[in-house]
């Protein structure tokens, strides 16, 4: 393998790594293909025939590619392990003596209990796996390498799952790697099923890019954490007693205003307009959660991403994203004509000054009075494949201390979908 960068150990003794040396394509330099010389007489000597045969082997070596290719010609396992292993797991994110750490050579024994020898006098056998890789707290997985003369055969997967299983390493994967092919094997497969990721190896970049959503610390702690056990009523089929929210849409579709007096042409216009605009408006679910509460009711809280930082400075401000929705029902309904019913409410204060922003001029500006509002909510819906959905309303009801006698209602609803996480 040549890296992007030529290491140290890729240099002749007699050239120093650190000298500024002049540089042809993918990095090599004239020292490189054995021609010593300074920047001043490269361009003078570079077409000569010594450099063209001396730079002849690195070139056809690289291929005019921008990635360099592997050159496994007669390379043994300790190659593999170098070239690929060892900067595959750097780029996955491993590193010895870390929460994501490496074990080299891990000598294992087999017990008899274990193999289903049951003579006391059979020895124990002993096995060495590569490496196995650790995600403190989450699962492991173990990487054996071959030569690239070495076929992954039945032999070498079920080698490499007997690692996997022994109870001193416990992993969810197990890893074949021979410089040409890489395999990804589930402990729980037997050696003779399809393996889970089978790829062919050009470099480690392009590998860990592949392999980074099954193997990475990342994925490993998603896919390969200890189960949660939750003994608490499910939400509704397939789901536990708590499910995050992994993403959703509101959408308004009609919104309408009434107050107790007349208000001016100019004023009534206004609000007119606001309702035109707030319909098609959209609001985007970014998460949540929804929970059986110790009295059985389930609560829901939603997380928004709204379309203006001040939008979401009013939100955080005034605890709207702490409102829980409210259902009574014993589970969330999987039946479109018998829905379940989430309700919310509460206050929001706004005092006379405080920033307000203004949807028809798509600006901010200062509130002329001092307002008190209540609200409350109302989803109606069901769930399917894991996604609730269906219809909400919501309502306002605004009073001004400065004028006792105003009050001012506003009520908009439209539909909503929301992807719950089964996991």
């Amino acid at each position: 393998m040549v890296p992007d960068t030529i290491s140290h150990h890729h240099f002749p003794r007699s050239i120093d790594p650190n000298k500024r040396t002049p540089q042809l394509r993918h990095g090599v330099t004239l020292q490189h293909c054995g021609y010593d010389c300074d920047r001043k007489d490269a361009d003078r000597k570079i077409g000569g025939p010594r450099y063209l045969l001396a730079g002849l082997p690195l070139l056809l070596h690289f291929g005019g590619k921008e990635e360099p290719v592997l050159n496994i010609d007669g390379a043994n396992e300790a190659d593999v392990r170098e070239e690929i292993a060892a900067p595959l797991l750097a780029l996955l994110g491993y590193k010895r003596g870390t929460c994501n750490d490496i074990a080299r050579e891990l000598v294992l024994a087999y017990e008899r209990q274990f193999l289903g020898r049951k003579k006391p006098t059979d020895p124990p056998l002993r096995g060495r796996a590569d490496y196995v890789l650790t995600v403190l707290g989450a699962g492991r997985w173990v990487l054996e390498t071959k030569a690239p003369n070495e076929n992954i055969d039945v032999d070498a997967i079920e080698q490499g799952i007997s690692y996997a299983r022994h109870p001193e390493v416990s992993a969810s994967y197990s890893v074949i790697l021979n410089g040409v092919r890489l395999t990804v094997h589930h402990a729980s497969q037997a050696s003779t099923e399809a393996p889970l990721v089978d790829l062919p190896v050009s470099d480690p970049k392009s590998l860990a890019e592949q392999l980074s959503s099954v193997l990475s610390p990342a994925a490993i702690r998603r896919d390969c954490s200890p189960p949660t056990v939750d003994l608490g009523k499910p939400l509704a089929e397939g789901l536990r007693s708590r499910a995050e929210i992994r993403r959703g849409e509101i959408c308004h579709e009609q919104s309408r205003w009434s107050s107790n007096i007349q208000f001016p042409a100019e004023q009534s216009s206004h609000l007119n307009e606001m309702c035109r605009r707030l319909s098609g408006f959209r609001v985007a679910v970014t998460g949540g959660s929804v929970r059986r509460d110790e009295g059985s009711r389930i609560r829901a809280k939603l997380l928004w991403s709204l379309p203006h930082d001040e939008m979401i400075r009013f939100a955080i401000d005034k605890k709207l994203l702490d409102a829980e929705y409210l259902a009574l029902g014993d589970q969330i309904s999987a039946v479109r004509e018998t829905p379940t019913v989430f309700d919310v409410i509460g206050e929001v204060e706004v005092q006379k000054g405080e920033t307000l922003f203004n949807l028809l001029r798509w600006d901010t500006e200062r509130a002329g009075v001092a307002i008190k509002m209540r609200y409350s909510g109302r989803a109606t819906g069901f769930i399917a494949d894991f996604v609730f959905q269906g219809t909400f309303t919501a309502n306002y009801y605004c009073d001004f201390p400065a004028m006792p006698s105003l009050r001012l209602d506003m009520e908009t609803g439209g539909t909503f979908r929301v992807e719950i996480d089964n996991r």
